[in-house]
């Protein structure tokens, strides 16, 4: 699945741009005691975006006294890691072609 980051940071409402070397946390507060949670975008290895769901306003991972009041969805590792750079793309034809040869030289030995 290929994601146009540019696209992802519209849709998310991050205000502060975000590239390569940087650190972003936007904050959702929702009224009410252990609700409010963010979301960490973390693009410090140019090559991988982690997108990440946290509790808690900070950004940080919080103590287990304070974690074990959020929803589970929160307790648990929720992220997601886009690979990024045009390298990751496959050439599908170029596969087949492999699958080709190797499929030929395995009936001609």
């Amino acid at each position: 699945m290929q994601v146009n980051i540019k696209d992802l940071i519209d849709q998310a409402g991050l205000e502060d741009p975000l590239y390569p070397g940087k650190k972003l946390v936007k904050k959702y507060p929702l009224p009410g005691e252990y609700k409010s949670h963010c979301i960490v975008f973390d693009w410090h290895d140019s090559k991988m975006l982690r997108v990440e769901l946290k509790a808690g306003l900070s950004g940080r991972a919080l103590d287990l006294n304070d974690l074990k009041n959020y929803p589970v969805s929160y307790q648990a590792p929720t992220y997601l890691d886009i690979r990024t750079g045009q390298d990751n793309v496959l050439d599908a034809k170029h596969d087949d072609e492999d699958e080709e040869d190797e499929d030929g030289e395995g009936s001609k030995g």
